[in-house]
């Protein structure tokens, strides 16, 4: 569901960023906190909920550069249950993930009419327009 995205913009909430960023290291640290039995959850708190979403994208370039593995599949294969979902979900641009929270409502036996109506309802024009192009670009992958 996207209620946090339209909460944070009735708020006024937005993460900046680091100022300092680098990809490199911040995929580094995200590959030693999941590395070996464990995971550091607070190194992956720190990194990932700290970044903008375009540094949070470059971050998974930088992951796949470095490691040759894809960071969302990583964080997937190690992490389970709503800390999973969260951070999975910060690894996807905005209108793309609202996208995929839509075809994920319509797939299968049954609709969430929530979550659709949550999204389209709340959403201007020109948001909606953005949405529409990754759901169709998601159809295509």
């Amino acid at each position: 569901m996207a209620w946090w995205k339209a909460w944070v913009e009735q708020e006024g909430i937005s993460v900046k960023g680091s100022p300092h960023f680098n990809p490199e290291p911040d995929a580094e640290t995200l590959y030693k906190a999941m590395k070996g039995i464990g995971t550091n959850e607070q190194a992956l708190i720190d990194v990932l909920t700290k970044r903008s979403s375009l540094q949070r994208q470059q971050i998974a370039k930088a992951f796949k550069a470095q490691f040759g593995k894809d960071l969302t599949e990583t964080l997937k294969s190690e992490l389970s249950g709503n800390f999973e979902k969260v951070m999975v979900a910060l690894m996807y641009p905005p209108y793309r993930y609202e996208a995929k929270e839509l075809h994920d409502a319509m797939k299968g036996i049954g609709t969430k009419e929530g979550v659709i109506i949550e999204i389209l309802a709340s959403r201007t024009k020109s948001q909606l327009q953005e949405i529409m192009k990754a759901y169709e670009e998601g159809q295509q992958r």
